[in-house]
This record gives C-alpha cells, sequence and structure tokens, in this order.
C-alpha cells in the first residue's frame, strides 16, 4: 500500500513542476544559497518558495521510508538522501531541457533536506508509537499525504495563471532599433548577465503565428560604455553590444536569448514590421486615452483580467485602471513599486540598514492619482529612481501584506548621448 502512495506522490510531483508548466522560462542558476542569502536579506518572495520546496519533499521522506527494508536509522537516512537528491536533479534537469523551470541547486538543497525531516518524521513514529499503533499511524499518515496529492492534482487540472517573468532579474535585455522587411531582420542592442560569466549569448526568433524557430546570426562583444555607465558596479558591461540579422518573412516574432549552458529563454520583446513591442500585437488592447504618455509611452505590464496597465513614457510610469479595477472603497489601494539593481550601496539608507537587496516605493494609488480628461479610466504617476540603476521592476496590487497580484518588468532604457526609438524599425 505504501509504495501505491509513493507512486501518486511523485506522480503528482512530476506533474506540477514539470508537466503542467507551459514552456517559456527556462533559466540555470549554479550558485550555491543564492536564494537563502536572498532570503535572509528580506526576500520573502524567496523564502516562500525555499520553504515550499522544502514542504513539497517531505511526504518523499516519509513515503519512502515505509517502503524501505531496513531498520537502520543510519542507513534509511543515507537512503533518503541520495534517493531525495536523484529525484530533485531530474526534476531540475526536466525543468531546464523542456524549457519549463529554473534550474537551481537551492532546489535541490531545498528538496533534499524536506525528504531528510520527512524520514526523521517516519523514524519518530517508530520510536513513539507502539508496534500495534506503528503500522496504523505510517498508513494514516500515508494516506492524508495521498489525499493531498491527490486534491492538489484535481484542482489543479484546470488552473491557469501568469507566472512572474522572474528571468528580468537574472539578465538584462533590450533591442534599440528592429526592422523586419522584405524577407530581412536586422536588430542591435544589448544584453548581459548579471550574476555569471557571460560568454557569448544566441540569438533566435520564435513566430508567434506558426511556432517557427529562426536562428539569427549575431555579433556579440560591441562596446557599449552608455551601459556600463549606468549599470556601474563591480562588473564591467562595457562589451555588451549586439547586432543580428537573418532572414524571416513578414509577421511577428518573439525574441529568444540563449546563453551558454541554458535553453532559449523569453526576453518578452516582440518585433515585427512596426518596430520594437512587447506583448503579442493580436492579444494586446490599449486602454482608450487620449494622452501623451499613451500615444508615446511604451506598455509595461498588460493585465486585462485585473483591469490594469502600466506604461513606461520617458522616466515615469503610468498606472492605469478601467472603471472595473478593485479600489479600496477608503481610498488605500496600494500599489507595490519594488525597484532591483545592481548598485546596492546607492539604495536609502533604511534599506542598507536591513540588508536588502532592493528598494520599494509603493504606495496609495489615490495618493498619486493625477488629474485629467481620462475618461473611464484613473491613472496614477510615479517616476523611476536615478539614485541607482534599475535592472527590475516589481509592481502589483498589495492588501493585507499579501500580493493580489504582481508583474516584474525590465524598465526600457535610454542612456545620454544616444536616443533610443524603440517603436521605430532601423532606417
Amino acid at each position: 500500500m505504501s509504495l501505491i502512495f509513493l507512486l501518486v506522490y511523485i506522480f503528482t510531483v512530476l506533474w506540477f513542476t514539470v508537466l503542467k508548466r507551459p514552456t517559456g522560462y527556462h533559466v540555470a542558476r549554479f550558485e550555491l544559497f543564492w536564494s537563502y542569502k536572498r532570503w535572509f536579506a528580506g526576500d520573502t518572495d524567496l523564502g516562500n518558495e525555499i520553504m515550499a520546496n522544502i514542504a513539497m519533499f517531505i511526504p518523499f521522506g516519509f513515503l519512502v521510508s515505509s517502503v524501505l527494508p531496513t531498520s537502520n536509522h543510519k542507513s534509511r537516512v543515507a537512503v533518503i538522501t541520495g534517493t531525495a537528491i536523484l529525484f530533485s536533479f531530474t526534476i531540475e534537469m526536466l525543468q531546464m531541457f523542456l524549457m519549463r523551470g529554473l534550474f537551481e541547486w537551492d532546489d535541490v538543497f531545498s528538496n533534499t533536506l524536506g525528504a531528510v525531516i520527512g524520514s526523521g518524521l517516519f523514524i519518530l513514529v517508530r520510536m513513539l508509537a507502539s508496534e500495534k499503533l506503528r503500522m496504523t499511524l505510517i498508513t494514516s499518515i500515508s494516506l492524508v499525504f495521498m489525499i493531498v496529492c491527490l486534491g492538489v492534482y484535481i484542482h489543479g487540472r484546470g488552473a491557469s495563471g501568469v507566472e512572474a517573468d522572474t528571468t528580468s532579474r537574472a539578465y538584462c535585455f533590450q533591442i534599440d532599433e528592429a526592422l523586419v522587411h522584405d524577407g530581412k531582420v536586422e536588430l542591435n542592442g544589448f544584453a548581459f548577465r548579471y550574476d555569471h560569466p557571460m560568454g557569448t549569448p544566441k540569438l533566435l526568433l520564435h513566430s508567434t503565428d506558426n511556432g517557427e524557430p529562426i536562428m539569427l546570426n549575431m555579433e556579440y562583444g560591441l562596446a557599449r560604455p552608455d551601459v556600463n555607465d549606468y549599470f556601474l558596479c563591480d562588473r564591467d558591461y562595457t562589451n555588451v553590444g549586439f547586432t543580428a540579422s537573418g532572414e524571416a518573412e513578414d509577421g511577428e516574432y518573439e525574441v529568444l536569448i540563449q546563453w551558454p549552458l541554458t535553453v532559449p529563454l523569453s526576453t518578452g520583446v516582440f518585433i515585427s514590421s512596426a518596430g520594437v513591442h512587447y506583448f503579442p500585437e493580436e492579444s494586446f488592447a490599449a486602454p482608450n486615452i487620449d494622452a501623451e504618455f499613451i500615444a508615446a509611452g511604451i506598455p509595461r505590464v498588460y493585465l486585462p483580467d485585473c483591469h490594469c496597465w502600466v506604461y513606461q513614457y520617458h522616466n515615469d510610469l503610468y498606472w492605469i485602471a478601467d472603471q472595473d479595477f478593485n479600489f479600496e472603497e477608503d481610498n488605500t489601494t496600494y500599489i507595490q513599486y519594488q525597484m532591483w539593481t545592481t548598485q546596492i550601496q546607492n539604495l536609502p539608507e533604511k534599506r542598507l540598514e536591513n540588508n536588502w537587496f532592493w528598494d520599494n516605493i509603493g504606495g496609495y494609488f489615490e495618493k498619486y492619482e493625477i488629474d485629467g480628461d481620462f475618461g473611464d479610466y484613473r491613472v496614477m504617476k510615479r517616476e523611476i529612481p536615478t539614485a541607482y540603476s534599475v535592472t527590475s521592476i516589481v509592481t502589483g496590487y498589495y492588501k493585507n501584506g499579501e500580493w493580489i497580484w504582481k508583474n516584474y518588468f525590465r524598465p526600457i532604457y535610454s542612456f545620454p548621448g544616444g536616443e533610443t526609438n524603440e517603436h521605430q524599425p532601423l532606417k
């Protein structure tokens, strides 16, 4: 019976960590304990992920223990540790090579820790329960684990949601100019990884029409001192510029980047004959507002189910909400607004005192709401900070200490000494 429970558990874990996940998010983090360092520095989101990874493997340790013939506790823990490492490593490799997640050694460590805890729970039951009660307790706990797994599987089969673009915190990517015309594609921009040796990436196009992949010819390592000056830190980002070209029929393409030792990653950037944009043209609907920040701005967040948009115009962000947005009646609609940076030393003193790696200048929508002829829409405006480089922005609706929704994105950069026009093709 315990073996059946174990097989149900293994299938459920594989379903949710590999099979159910959509393709398109895939990166590797080989630095050990990087997520723990950020958790201890105050990143509660990563802390929650770590605790979830530990909890997920507690049943594994208990159920595997229940099917092992050995009664030696040291041997049992050793076997559990080895099998947990193997199972977790298999999941991580599947996620990376099937383009369905993030490969992390930290996940393997957290999973293994959870399995050891589960094994400890099994040993505790064997030691404290009488021989008559022991099998009943083991079977009951195993049955609870199986019921939970089945419930999670049944409940989650029809669930869908938008995962945060956490790749924005792993690498920087921007296309400054793009041309898709007469069967040819030309791009230029810059790309680099924040925390890892960069190597030379490859660029691919993914047709939004038929899914056809197209590999581009890429020249990487072009001098971009303007980029290095903005992100200035202990790493050198000078030679991160690129040009790329290839042949492709007129249409819309998502741009993918492939770093060494990774599969292609979604950049969240799309190109067509209209230039560069950040959402598929067919699925995006702009708010019906006659305003310069809409006409000349760049949409960075689009959440139609939440009735919200975020536009960037010059160095300002505009949060736009329609009449169906869930505003608080007492004017306390809190919009979280966090910035990640390569220049931690330039963060406000209160962040450094708490060992935070990011800044937070969130506030009430109603406090920062601007006046204007916006029809059925309401608009909030905030500046993008200039005291430090901004690598990634996290924004969302925050209520009672929890995210109702959130979204990660990179700002669009325009550096001194050069004009960046994201909507125009190359001349």
